[in-house]
């Protein structure tokens, strides 16, 4: 009839079958169930914001420019994104301003958070992670908004990418 080794064929491709049908199983309740969770809100708060013209400290770039550093305050509750399935919590606050053609998007501090007991953030006086820079070399006193965004991670699925409503603007100081 059949050898050992299609029996042995046989059971794995059923148990993959098995196996991949309860992670497409997972995946779609986790999907389901983000449908249902509330936006986690948060605060954020500019203390301070320096622009400096001058060479950048990274990289290989000689050119003068100017470049920005800043220090905020950051409040935020994302516990409630947290379910059976969230492996980690990606955290990031993003600084957004107009530019030509498309707007930028520059990440300036970010985390990560494992744990549900760690994902109330409450930061005073944080410095930035990275400095903001423009491709064109200057700010010129463009306005931009800060705002708190994340992905959440999950074991079996989809990425997701959301963030907090609310925003606080910045002016970029004219350089003299």
């Amino acid at each position: 009839m059949h050898s050992n080794v299609q029996r042995v064929q046989q059971y794995f491709g059923f148990l993959t079958t098995v196996v991949l049908s309860l992670a497409v199983a997972l995946s779609l309740t986790s999907i389901i169930l983000d449908q249902f969770i509330t936006v986690p809100s948060s605060s954020i708060s500019l203390d301070t914001l320096n622009v400096r013209y001058g060479r950048p400290q990274i990289g290989y770039d000689t050119r003068r420019q100017e470049y920005a550093f800043m220090t905020f305050d950051l409040s935020a509750d994302l516990s409630s994104l947290f379910n059976w399935n969230t492996k980690q919590l990606f955290v990031y606050v993003a600084a957004t301003y107009p530019g030509r053609p498309y707007s930028n998007k520059i990440v300036v501090w970010d985390t990560i958070i494992r744990d549900k007991q760690d994902a109330y953030i409450s930061l005073k006086n944080q410095t930035a992670d990275y400095a903001i820079y423009d491709v064109t070399g200057k700010f010129n006193g463009r306005n931009a908004t800060l705002s708190l965004e994340w992905n959440v991670q999950p074991y079996v699925g989809i990425l997701t990418w959301n963030k907090s409503p609310e925003k606080t603007r910045i002016t970029f100081p004219k350089f003299t």
